[in-house]
């Protein structure tokens, strides 16, 4: 869905569609100039990153992830805002918070987002007169960007879209997100639940507009009693004892807790550091950062401070710049150690990017080795 909306977003027709930006930039020191566009910028790179996408070439012209010094048209900034505030509309953001973060009214998100539903069906369209309907390896596709036509058109993840398409007045995102949040997912629940069961969850009102339109199927009392299994509730929160909540290898006193080096860097190599035992090759800055960030373990350097330390001569150093080398430095340590799902989560977990504050090297003093 990422690369689906990147791509709606840097089409000639996505440019067009209109989106607020700021006016003005706030230029309060050398690291935030022009602020607004590489805040969005960095976040895109984050996501992707954290996706295990970044070697797609849908993002590279966009992130510029092959160049150190990104340097994009205010088109191209706001291209990676629509795409990023595009896929928040079709999470689980709520919409106060996605004001809060892009700086848009609820009604202009909803507007941008309409614009671009009916760019993801134009794609459809297409795609159907090239022949993707009938070519088994393109059904999948053609149906997936179907899909986000509709989740765009409402801001809702896929197991949103029954309630949606019941085209019930009144029943917007918000609601129909506090009906999935208690399992409420289909026509069949609305059927069979009692409208004082609804009125827990919605305004009176719409509950009972819901019962008008399908009225419960049992009686009022064994409905009330009356729990569907087709309407996935939510799974009781249990209070395992920590004897069998704790794992094997995470039972204390055992050899598995042994902590081992993981990390290991030697200032007269700067051309590489050894990860797991394996030797990753790195460049100069990479090693410069980690061997920074392996002097203070498990501590949020914030990004001035990385600035001023490796880029203290270059008056345009932007924060950018160590979020790129990050990135860089988990994707060929991957490439090393293989990028299985547990390793992935490992490494990000590892070379941790904490929003809007710095870098951390969530490893401990005696799992890092400084030769």
């Amino acid at each position: 869905n990422l690369e689906l909306i990147t791509l709606l977003t840097k089409s000639g027709e996505g440019k067009t569609i209109p989106i607020p930006f700021p006016q003005f930039n706030q230029i309060t020191d050398r690291y935030k100039k022009g602020d607004w566009k590489y805040s969005y910028q960095y976040k895109m790179a984050e996501l992707v990153g954290d996706r295990g996408e970044d070697g797609k070439e849908i993002y590279q012209d966009i992130l510029e992830l092959k160049e150190e010094n990104p340097k994009l048209d205010t088109e191209d900034y706001l291209s990676i805002k629509k795409a990023l505030l595009l896929y928040d509309w079709i999470g689980d953001k709520e919409i106060k918070e996605m004001e809060e973060i892009y700086q848009l009214y609820g009604g202009a998100i909803r507007k941008l987002a309409e614009g671009f539903s009916w760019l993801a069906d134009s794609l459809a369209a297409v795609a159907e007169s090239l022949g993707w309907n009938k070519k088994e390896n393109k059904k999948e596709e053609l149906t997936g960007i179907k899909i986000l036509s509709e989740r765009l058109a409402w801001g809702l993840e896929e197991d949103g879209l029954k309630l949606a398409r019941l085209h019930i007045p009144g029943l917007s995102r918000s609601y129909i997100k506090a009906l999935l949040k208690e399992g409420f997912d289909n026509e069949r629940c609305m059927a069979e639940l009692s409208v004082e069961e609804l009125a827990k969850v919605l305004p009176p009102r719409l509950a009972g507009r819901i019962k008008d339109r399908y009225p419960t199927v049992l009686s009022p009392s064994a409905a009330e009693n009356y729990k569907p299994e087709i309407c996935n509730p939510k799974p009781a929160i249990c209070n395992f004892s920590p004897k069998t909540s704790i794992s094997r290898q995470h039972t204390p006193n055992t050899n598995d807790q042994r902590l081992t080096t993981i990390l290991e860097i030697d200032p007269h190599r700067p051309d590489r550091i050894i990860f797991q035992g394996k030797e990753i090759k790195v460049t100069s800055k990479e090693f410069s950062l980690i061997h920074l960030l392996a002097q203070h373990p498990e501590q949020v350097m914030s990004y001035d401070e990385l600035l001023d330390k490796l880029w203290k001569d270059e008056e345009d150093a932007i924060y950018n710049r160590v979020s790129f080398h990050i990135s860089k430095v988990r994707r060929t340590i991957l490439k090393i150690i293989g990028k299985s799902k547990i390793n992935k989560e490992k490494v990000k977990n590892i070379f941790t990017v904490v929003s809007k504050r710095g870098v951390m090297l969530k490893l401990k003093a005696e799992q890092i080795k400084i030769n």
